[in-house]
């Protein structure tokens, strides 16, 4: 890891191992640091916070907090190995960051669990590799299966209006039969943006279809 560039890329094995890191951190913090009867009713304690304990470490860690701090590190980061070997296997050359068994994301549709498979093909999205997590720029949530995160997002610029560009997953269309159904779910997953125009010109020079509504006079 000592030349990684500190970016939770989906096709980074450093990534992987870094985020098994912390969710181990995370999850050794809370278990050593919520008194018994606050467990189960603290959700947990924020990163920044066992962050700041990390830094300057203290009693909490025993007494020698240095030595005590350094050890909890080491023990989470072995931990979060374990994990990566469990969940991925031995061969470190197969633990990207962004895939199936790791982090990705899957659009599951409100009607999949009462419809048959064929239906349920026709409407779920993915799986697809994703980067990130819920401390990025780019916050893709705090779980390997993206449950948050931005759906929609636009960059504008109102002095050339049709310079916007915009992503959106999976697309503009609710319809599964349509081409727009899941148009813009792979480019959603790998962070890239579309064109948004705003004038009529430019709306009109890539329309696919154009519908008129015409309301009926009596």
């Amino acid at each position: 890891m000592s030349d990684w560039d500190y970016r939770l890329e989906p096709n980074s094995i450093s990534a992987s191992i870094y985020v098994a890191w912390e969710n181990q951190i995370k999850r050794m913090a809370n278990e050593r640091f919520i008194p018994a009867e606050g467990k189960g009713i603290v959700p947990g304690i924020q990163m920044a916070r066992i962050m700041a304990w990390i830094k300057a470490p203290d009693a909490r860690f025993g007494v020698n907090p240095i030595l005590g701090r350094n050890k909890f590190l080491s023990d989470a980061f072995s931990n979060g190995v374990d994990d990566l070997e469990k969940s991925l296997g031995s061969d470190m050359n197969l633990w990207q960051y962004g895939q199936k068994k790791n982090k990705h994301t899957y659009m599951q549709h409100a009607l999949s669990d009462v419809v048959n498979d064929k239906t349920r093909d026709l409407l779920d999205l993915g799986p697809l590799p994703r980067g990130g997590n819920a401390y990025t720029p780019g916050s893709t949530g705090g779980n390997l299966k993206q449950s948050s995160g931005a759906s929609f997002r636009m960059i504008v610029n109102t002095g050339d209006w049709d310079a916007a560009v915009g992503s959106n997953g999976p697309g503009q269309s609710g319809n599964p039969d349509s081409p727009f159904y899941n148009n813009l779910f792979e480019p959603w997953a790998k962070d890239e943006y579309f064109p948004v125009y705003y004038s009529r010109g430019k709306i009109d020079s890539v329309a696919i279809t154009i519908k008129k509504l015409i309301p009926l006079r009596k």
